[in-house]
């Protein structure tokens, strides 16, 4: 049985997603595209980063600044 789990989703936190362990560096307000708020994400070791969109999916992207950015 899997249970619903709460997680932590401010900046400096570990999450899960899927079955990554990741750290949330900054929540980015997406005003306009009716879409939740996406999460700038990088991985415990420091070298991979990713955008997070819940329901939408998650993106591996190149550069720490790629993922922090909002893109409008």
């Amino acid at each position: 049985m899997i249970s619903r789990t709460v997680q932590n989703w401010s900046p400096g936190s570990i999450v899960r997603v899927g079955f990554m362990r990741l750290r949330v560096l900054c929540c980015i307000a997406t005003p306009g595209d009716y879409r939740p708020d996406a999460y700038a994400l990088e991985s415990i070791d420091r070298r991979s980063f990713y955008r997070f969109t819940p329901h939408h999916g998650i993106t591996r992207v190149d550069t720490r600044q790629d993922a922090v950015e909002p893109s409008f």
